[in-house]
């Protein structure tokens, strides 16, 4: 654990200079916006979510430095923390034997160096707070102490819509575990009753704000879903009819085969089959279930179903934060998994181990042989990332936001600050970069460094235009630049560009092999009509 938060600190201590991209920088400008205007509860809203609870911590912290970017950093760095000593905390409720402290150890460091989480802390988004919330809120439930768990429950459920999904996902798996004492139909009516009025304070308080939203929403919609609408069916259908296509199949393979998480699938499969050979061994299956979701496995089990199920429900993007709420169940239960498994102690915590050393390592490089198998890959110099739209063929090139399901991403945005650099680029340029990659990629630049900057009132902003309509705006500056942004399709923007540009020599920024290629344009003089 120790060398786990060494490798996390030095993780993110090497990106305190990060200026975020894309959704990133749309929260983050958000948060400034919000962190240097007078108080008002709407600006809580950030890019039109629920996210009051978690924006009332960032844009506190925001304010102590408005025009940099670490007070963010630092208030996730801190939900980290809180998150690994939530699944701590559940990960000894699920293995309490003291035999186990080495196992719940290796699976604390392989939880706290999980990639997708990590890119969470760093890219500023709204998923990162329902981590710990969801782990701590499933411990208080387990624990039976109803009012805390409630209060972290609304908590989550104004962090993030997505929120009040894991909640009523916790709630629902608690009664269906046993419903005759949930429901207080064992005789206990009176404590059931109060047991369920205080859980369902926050989806109570919830449907008042929705409601609320419907009846003060003018111009916006009552609940985010403009990522939402990939294939034309309203939210409430998408979550109430089942259905099997290739948006759920890119979210089961992002929480089932991702960064190495195809190992812990497998031996959790191996693990539930031992486990049913066994029910069936005693001829009683109905009668172990029963007696298996009393224990806290059981209900880890039967929780990750439910939050599998309601995580996968809506078609958007394929953005790996968005289900990072299932790492901490997934690792629970293959460390429940690899105990019930006939393996010897040594081999058990070896394969914990190495399996903490892949993910470690995964954190900045993708080198996991499945995924880059599934999704196939592009090059960024002599490195590769995965192109995480190859399931879904939804926009974005090979992905923006898509890109963060490690901490790699973020030299795409360091050489992108390099390669602006590089060329001087100013507000009196026209940035051209490749198709599908223009959504907050190259945010307002520091006078000085032409570098991005996260101080969002002192940069300048360039004119930045897709290949597809550069040559609309060649008039409009007397300096051009292609950034070649390898998301996208930088050869095929070269192509492009060539009759209305003549294309300077290749320039290349570089950064421990990542390489990233621009190009000095010039407008070529429009022909003389006949």
């Amino acid at each position: 654990m120790s060398v786990a938060v060494i490798v996390v600190a030095l993780a993110i201590g090497a990106r305190l200079d990060y200026v975020p991209i894309w959704d990133g920088f749309e929260y983050a400008a958000a948060i400034q916006r919000a962190a240097t205007a007078p108080f008002d509860v709407a600006n809580l809203r950030l890019a039109g979510h629920a996210s009051h609870a978690y924006a009332l911590l960032l844009v506190a912290a925001q304010s102590i430095a408005p025009d940099a970017y670490w007070p963010i950093l630092l208030v996730n760095a801190v939900l980290l923390v809180v998150a690994a000593v939530g699944f701590h905390r559940l990960a000894t409720l699920a293995l309490p034997d003291e035999d186990h402290a080495t196992d719940r150890a290796l699976l604390t460091a392989a939880f706290a160096l999980q990639p997708a989480v990590l890119a969470a802390v760093v890219q500023p988004g709204l998923d990162l707070p329902l981590v710990p919330g969801f782990l701590w809120a499933t411990v208080f439930v387990i624990e039976r102490r109803w009012v805390p768990a409630a209060a972290t429950g609304l908590a989550i459920v104004f962090s993030k819509e997505s929120g009040a999904l894991l909640y009523a996902a916790l709630v629902a798996s608690f009664i269906l575990r046993d419903p005759r004492a949930a429901l207080g139909f064992d005789g206990r009516r009176a404590e059931a009753f109060r047991r369920l009025a205080i859980l369902c304070v926050p989806g109570i308080v919830f449907a008042l704000y929705l409601g609320y939203r419907l009846y003060a929403a003018r111009s916006e919609p009552v609940v985010w879903s403009a990522g939402t609408a990939m294939i034309n069916q309203p939210l409430w259908r998408q979550l109430l009819v089942p259905r099997i296509d290739r948006y759920v199949a890119s979210y089961v393979a992002i929480m089932l085969v991702l960064n190495f998480a195809w190992i812990m699938s497998l031996v959790v499969a191996a693990g539930g089959v031992v486990t049913f050979r066994r029910a069936v061994a005693r001829r009683g299956v109905l009668r172990e279930v029963s007696r298996w979701l009393a224990n806290v496995p059981g209900f880890v089990v039967l929780l990750a179903a439910m939050t599998g199920f309601i995580l996968t429900r809506f078609a958007s993007f394929a953005n790996a934060r968005y289900l990072i709420a299932f790492v901490g169940l997934l690792l629970v239960m293959f460390g429940v998994a690899l105990v019930a498994l006939p393996l010897p102690k040594v081999l058990r915590r070896g394969t914990l181990a190495a399996f903490a050393v892949l993910v470690a390592v995964s954190i900045s490089r993708t080198i996991d042989p499945v995924s880059r198998a599934l999704w196939g890959t592009f090059p960024v110099g002599r490195h590769d990332m995965l192109r995480m739209t190859s399931i879904t063929h939804e926009c974005c090139g090979a992905g923006r936001d898509q890109l963060a399901y490690s901490l790699e991403f973020t030299t795409l945005a360091a050489l992108t600050d390099d390669a602006l650099a590089a060329m001087r680029v100013g507000d009196s340029t026209l940035v051209v970069i490749p198709d599908s990659t223009s959504w907050r990629t190259i945010p307002p630049l520091d006078p000085a460094t032409s570098r991005r900057t996260a101080d969002v009132s002192a940069g300048v902003v360039p004119l930045v235009a897709e290949v597809d309509s550069a040559v609309l705006y060649a008039a409009q500056r007397p300096a051009a630049t292609y950034v070649a942004l390898p998301n996208g399709s930088p050869a095929r923007g070269l192509e492009l560009l060539a009759p209305a540009f003549a294309i300077g020599p290749e320039r290349r920024v570089a950064r421990g092999g990542y390489v990233l290629s621009v190009y000095r344009l010039d407008a070529r003089a429009a022909k003389a009509s006949p």
